[in-house]
C-alpha cells in the first residue's frame, strides 16, 4: 500500500514538472498596439514568444512575423514604445532598411519581458530597463548631453554590461558589451558611448556624458577591454604571429 502511494506521488510530481516545463517553453507576451505609420495608423497585437515576434494586425494583410534572426535591431524605448528594425529594404526609400514603431495601448512592457528578449536576441538590443540584480563594480555620477538640453543620472558598471540610469524619464539604457560599437574619452571630464541605435542625421547614436567625478583609469581600462575585446580570429592571428616570432 505504501509503495503504491509513493508511485502515485512520483507520477504526480513528474506530471507537474512536465507541465511547468511546457509552460515555460510556450511562454509568450501579448500586447494591444498601434503601429505608427505616415498615413493611417494600424491596430493589432504584438506577440513576443520564445522563437519569434509577431504583429497580428486586425486586417490580416498588415500582419508580420519575424524570427529573432530576422530582426536587425529591437528597441524598447519605453514601457509603451517598441521599434523593430528588419533587413528588408524600404520600398519608398532606397538604401534604407525597414523599421516599424509600435505604441502599446493596453498594458506595459516590464523588466521581465526586457530580460526575456535580451536572452533571445544576439543582435544589438536597446532597452530602457536597468533593474540589474548583479554586483555593481563602479558608479559614476554624470550628465547626459542631449541635442538641446540634458539629463542627469549614474553610469553603472557591471561585469557583463554598462548601464546609464537616468534620474527621471525614459532616457535610461542598459547595454551588453556587444551592444556598444566603441567608447572614448574626448576630454578629461567627458565619456562617450557609440551604440548601434540609428540616429536622425547620422549613422549611429552616440551618448555623450559629462563626468561629475573623475573616471578611474582601471575602470576605463576595464570598459575598453570589454568593448574592444579581441575576436576569435584576431586572437588566432596574434597566436600565429607569436609562434612565428618564436620560431
Amino acid at each position: 500500500m505504501r509503495l503504491k502511494y509513493f508511485n502515485i506521488c512520483a507520477i504526480m510530481s513528474a506530471c507537474f514538472l512536465l507541465l511547468s516545463s511546457l509552460q515555460v517553453n510556450a511562454q509568450e507576451f501579448t500586447y494591444k498596439v498601434r503601429q505608427d505609420r505616415l498615413i493611417g495608423d494600424r491596430d493589432g497585437e504584438l506577440i513576443i514568444s520564445t522563437d519569434h515576434v509577431e504583429f497580428r494586425a486586425k486586417k490580416e494583410k498588415g500582419s508580420r512575423s519575424w524570427a529573432y534572426s530576422e530582426i536587425k535591431l529591437l528597441e524598447i524605448l519605453s514601457p509603451t514604445r517598441v521599434r523593430i528594425w528588419t533587413y528588408e529594404n524600404r520600398i519608398l526609400r532606397l538604401g534604407q532598411e525597414e523599421n516599424l514603431s509600435f505604441k502599446i495601448i493596453n498594458g506595459q512592457i516590464d523588466q521581465q519581458v526586457s530580460d526575456f528578449l535580451r536572452e533571445r536576441i544576439n543582435r544589438p538590443f536597446v532597452t530602457s530597463f536597468t533593474n540589474e540584480e548583479s554586483e555593481i563594480l563602479a558608479k559614476i555620477p554624470v550628465k547626459h548631453l542631449h541635442r538641446f538640453s540634458g539629463c542627469q543620472g549614474l553610469l553603472e558598471l557591471y561585469a557583463d554590461r554598462l548601464v546609464y540610469e537616468a534620474n527621471e524619464g525614459h532616457d535610461s539604457r542598459s547595454w551588453r558589451w556587444t551592444d556598444i560599437r566603441a567608447v572614448g574619452r574626448p576630454d578629461i571630464d567627458r565619456f562617450e558611448v557609440l551604440t548601434f541605435e540609428p540616429q536622425t542625421g547620422g549613422p549611429k547614436r552616440s551618448f555623450n556624458f559629462i563626468l561629475k567625478e573623475p573616471l578611474a583609469e582601471k575602470t576605463y581600462d576595464f570598459i575598453w577591454s570589454r568593448v574592444f575585446r579581441p575576436t576569435p580570429l584576431i586572437r588566432a592571428e596574434a597566436k600565429y604571429a607569436r609562434a612565428v616570432e618564436i620560431y
